[in-house]
């Protein structure tokens, strides 16, 4: 008798691991993430008030900037998980521009989709640039939770 109320009770217990694992899971992946967009290049006219354009070309010396590969960056760095990525720009909470420098490293700067400009920096490889830059969206991300109730 006691055999049969030990299974019952493990039996139980499993089930009821299972189901708020389930219901775990669930929860985290309804939460929004945020989303990114890689600027592919920068924009030299200032534009309108309905249609602001801020920064400059992003290429250096007829180089091509390395969108594809900030966008695989961002997929597959453990600091970027919490990002989806994105190639709409208006579906974007944030924007990040990368300056590849030929040889002599890399700059980026990330912005809130209202432009304001949450952080920027510099390194030598790519890589790097671009986890700098999820470290930083993350930590403007989590500030902004608790305020937009998400």
């Amino acid at each position: 008798m006691q055999r049969l109320l030990g299974c019952i009770f493990v039996f139980l217990s499993a089930v009821s691991y299972g189901q708020s694992a389930t219901s775990k899971s669930e929860s985290q992946s309804s939460a929004r993430r945020p989303i990114v967009y890689v600027m592919p290049t920068a924009l030299a006219d200032p534009g309108t008030a309905a249609n602001p354009q801020v920064v400059v070309d992003s290429s250096r010396n007829d180089r091509e900037p390395q969108v594809a590969k900030t966008y695989q960056e961002l997929q597959h760095r453990s600091e970027c998980k919490q990002f989806a990525e994105n190639m709409v720009k208006d579906k974007a909470d944030y924007l990040l521009l990368l300056q590849h420098g030929g040889g002599r490293g890399n700059r980026w700067a990330v912005s809130d989709k209202s432009g304001s400009v949450i952080a920027s920096g510099e390194s030598l490889m790519l890589g790097n640039s671009v986890k700098a830059a999820c470290l930083a969206m993350s930590k403007d991300w989590q500030q902004r939770r608790p305020a937009e109730g998400q």
